[in-house]
């Protein structure tokens, strides 16, 4: 029998399901629920008194989860040869974006230089400080929460889906398939990739999150760390495949960013990739291997 839940966390929608036996699951979705708060709680740069809004004002921060994804972040930002850089919070508030996305407006993007977040963040053990700049972990900690949400209930519950705002993770089946059914929505309401999967697929696009800057131009959330604006780039939608949504999240953004070179890379490191251009043609990178 499936089981569903639906909520909201971290400005997006979360959708589980459940195959089980018995009667409905619902301390493995009020776990969901505690986890994505707890993870806003941590990592939110619109709370005030989140670790990461206290790291931003200066403080020292101690708490072994808070450093893990500091270090995946700068682990990120070498595999994914610096185009995934979580250092890009200034220009981000530059171009508009320094308040939740329903009350962005405005802004003036301009070229600046994001430095390289080794160089930025003072990890030992679990404490982490801030040398320069200021950090933005976004969406790496939304595909990580949806990989610890699997992780923390597989054991008592093997066959179950998890889709935070199109950064998914799934394990075990839905009933009468060997896996599960999973539709990739494209930019125009078509479908590019439709199929039965295991593992973690990450969604990244321009279409979404724009706002028009006080120049006139349009803006987007998504900022390219070579130049401190807006990426510009012949892919309109990026769908990244893995065995992590983490993993799968990064290069998403990376091959949106960085094109085709980026895609083969992303490739190398064991992703199937398809990508939208603008003018609607999709492009695909099986996995390596």
């Amino acid at each position: 029998m499936q089981f569903s839940d639906a909520f909201r966390a971290m400005d997006t929608d979360v959708d589980v399901l459940i195959e089980c036996e018995g009667p409905p699951p619902f301390g493995a979705f009020l776990s969901l629920h505690l986890l994505f708060e707890q993870q806003e709680e941590r990592f939110s740069r619109f709370r005030p008194g989140s670790l990461l809004s206290r790291l931003n004002a200066g403080e020292t921060i101690e708490q072994p989860l808070f450093a893990r994804a500091c270090g995946m972040a700068t682990e990120a930002h070498r595999f994914s040869g610096g185009l995934y850089n979580p250092m890009v919070l200034p220009a981000l508030v530059e171009a508009g974006y320094g308040v939740t996305f329903k009350s962005v407006a405005g802004g003036r993007p301009r070229p600046q230089a994001v430095p390289d977040p080794a160089h930025c963040l003072a990890i030992s053990g679990d404490r982490v400080s801030l040398v320069e700049g200021a950090l933005d972990l976004g969406g790496i900690i939304k595909g990580w929460t949806a990989d610890l949400g699997v992780e923390l209930l597989q054991h008592e519950h093997p066959n179950l889906f998890l889709n935070a705002g199109g950064d998914l993770r799934c394990t075990g089946c839905e009933e009468g398939l060997d896996g599960w059914l999973v539709a990739v929505d494209g930019p125009s309401g078509d479908i590019p990739w439709q199929g039965v999967m295991r593992g973690a697929v990450a969604t990244s696009t321009v279409c979404k999150r724009r706002w028009t800057a006080a120049d006139g131009s349009s803006a987007h959330h998504l900022i390219d760390p070579r130049t401190g604006l807006p990426a510009s780039s012949r892919f309109d939608q990026v769908s990244c495949w893995h065995r992590e949504t983490w993993r799968a999240e990064v290069w998403a953004k990376a091959v949106l960013i960085g094109g085709d070179d980026t895609a083969g890379a992303a490739q190398a490191a064991g992703c199937q990739v398809i990508a939208i251009t603008g003018a609607g043609e999709t492009a695909a990178w099986e996995a390596a291997g």
